[in-house]
C-alpha cells in the first residue's frame, strides 16, 4: 500500500532489517557517514536509513536521524546522558503496547456526548494505507444525524476537499491531493482546516 497513491514509491527510510533488502543501502550508509562526519553528532548511527532520493517524500524522514541524535538537539530537549540511545524513527518490533481497543466508538460516543467538538478527517483522499471512504463509514456508524449536508470545502477559490457535519459536534473532513500524513503533502490545506475549526468557523 502506498501512503499517497499517485506519488513514486520511495525507499522506506527507517533503520531495520528490511533496509539490507534494498539495493541502495550500502551506498546509503555510505553517504550517512561521509555527512554525518561533518555534522556534531553525539555518537556514530548505529542503525543508519537508507538515503533516500532527494526528490522523494522520504528525505525528511531520513534527515531526522541527524536532527534527533545531533548533541545540540538532546540538550534542547533535556535528553540526559545515558538515559536514551540512539533515536531511530521506526522499530521492526512496532510499538509495545500491552493492549488494543478493538473499537474506539463507544469513547468517541462518550467524548461528543459531553459536549466537546470533534474534527475527524481522513488522512487524505490519496491515502491507500488508510482510505478516507473507511474512516467516512466509521463516522456514519456513530448514527449521528446529519446537520450541514456533504459538501466541497475551499481554500483560495479553490476546493480543499469535502466536508460533512453531523450532530454532537462532530465535522468530518477531507483533505484534497493528501496522502497518509495530511500535513506532510498539503500543510497549507490541513492548516487552514484545523484553524477554521479551532475557531469554531465553518470550513
Amino acid at each position: 500500500m502506498l501512503p499517497h497513491i499517485l506519488w513514486d514509491k520511495c525507499v522506506y527510510s527507517s533503520a531495520g532489517p528490511h533496509a539490507e533488502t534494498d539495493d541502495s543501502a550500502g551506498a546509503g550508509r555510505k553517504i550517512l557517514s561521509e555527512e554525518a562526519a561533518g555534522i556534531k553528532m553525539r555518537k556514530r548511527l548505529k542503525h543508519p536509513p537508507v538515503r533516500p532520493p532527494l526528490d522523494c517524500i522520504n528525505y525528511a524522514h531520513y534527515l531526522s536521524y541527524f536532527w534527533a541524535n545531533d548533541e545540540r538537539t538532546r540538550d534542547a530537549l533535556g535528553v540526559k546522558d545515558g538515559t536514551v540511545d540512539e533515536w531511530v524513527r521506526c522499530q521492526d518490533g512496532g510499538v509495545p503496547y500491552t493492549r488494543d481497543i478493538a473499537s474506539s466508538i463507544k469513547y468517541h460516543r462518550n467524548v461528543t456526548a459531553n459536549g466537546y467538538r470533534a474534527l475527524v478527517y481522513s488522512s487524505g483522499d490519496h491515502d491507500s494505507v488508510v482510505p478516507h471512504l473507511g474512516t467516512q463509514a466509521w463516522v456514519r456508524s456513530l448514527g449521528f444525524p446529519i446537520v450541514d449536508e456533504w459538501r466541497a470545502w475551499h481554500l483560495n477559490g479553490q476546493s480543499a476537499g469535502f466536508t460533512i457535519t453531523y450532530s454532537n459536534n462532530t465535522t468530518f473532513a477531507t483533505v484534497k491531493g493528501a496522502g497518509h500524513t495530511a500535513p506532510e503533502y498539503e500543510p497549507d490545506r490541513c492548516f487552514a482546516m484545523f484553524s477554521r475549526w479551532i475557531l469554531n468557523q465553518p470550513l
